[in-house]
């Protein structure tokens, strides 16, 4: 346990000075170790150098603070070490795959969290997920209200009935959605297996249920295994960690399972959380 209270303590320091110099001599005082040491540790419990992960929590940071400032680019890029914007765009590039001006612009972008030791590391390269605004857009399904999350199933067996997934893809862009809204119970949810649609009287005549859903920024998992166990491994690394680490709560509006094409019972299947995110106060 001392170790655990060391390394983590160690990590809170480092956090604290990605926009400034880390103090060799500091890490070695905390960890109780050279920073050598500490480096050689680190990469052991986490399979990432220290060096990666500092590069890619200074890109994580500058990310943020693009997307929620008006601070100039290239004062970010300053003070998370770049010298010049074109190493700058370059590094941001290449972790986030936009450029910097296109996330001050809305495009998605990559977020490595702080790492913090338990039994287990926490953090890191754990899960990928990327933060998002998502303008509105409309879906149509069948819902069912106040039902137990191992009922969702039965929803999409509801849905089927009515129309196969053919014609549910004319109505949009051929999105399916299993959305939780409007959580009230501890133990209970709403759920609607849906469809994106963008003519939303003809699906109304086609007697699904339409939900239109307001712009939000979204904490996006990317997510590969069977359903469920994928989203259940999901949701306990983004309330466990992601959130707590990055400063964030659910937001209380709409969460999104976003299913893609393949079998889901299957090991390699990939599909998305969208986990609607608001500022802890």
């Amino acid at each position: 346990m001392r170790m655990i209270k060391a390394f983590n303590e160690t990590i809170r320091y480092i956090e604290s000075e990605l926009d400034g110099e880390i103090d060799e001599g500091r890490v070695a005082m905390l960890s109780c170790y050279s920073y050598a040491m500490f480096s050689r540790l680190f990469s052991i419990l986490t399979n990432m150098t220290l060096s990666e992960y500092i590069r890619l929590r200074k890109l994580t940071k500058a990310a943020v603070e693009i997307n929620e400032t008006s601070a100039k680019i290239i004062d970010i890029a300053v003070k998370y070490g770049y010298e010049s914007s074109d190493s700058f765009t370059n590094a941001f590039k290449s972790f986030h795959h936009v450029t910097p001006t296109e996330v001050r612009s809305g495009e998605a972008y990559r977020v490595v969290s702080p790492i913090q030791l338990t039994l287990s590391v926490k953090g890191g390269k754990h899960m990928d997920v990327k933060i998002q605004k998502k303008g509105e857009f409309a879906v149509a399904g069948v819902k069912l209200n106040n039902i137990d999350s191992s009922s969702c199933p039965a929803v999409w067996d509801q849905l089927y009935k009515k129309y196969d997934h053919d014609i549910l893809s004319r109505l949009g862009n051929g999105q399916s959605y299993g959305v939780c809204f409007d959580v009230e119970s501890e133990n209970k949810i709403n759920y609607m297996a849906c469809y994106h649609v963008s003519d939303i009287a003809k699906a109304r005549e086609m007697g699904l249920e339409v939900k239109e859903i307001r712009a939000a920024e979204y904490a996006i998992l990317s997510l590969k295994g069977a359903v469920p166990g994928c989203i259940h491994e999901g949701w306990k690394y983004a309330m466990e960690v992601f959130l707590p680490e990055q400063g964030y709560v659910h937001a209380g509006t709409p969460d999104f399972e976003v299913y893609f094409d393949g079998d889901m019972y299957s090991p390699d299947y990939k599909m998305e959380l969208w986990i609607p995110l608001a500022k802890r106060e």
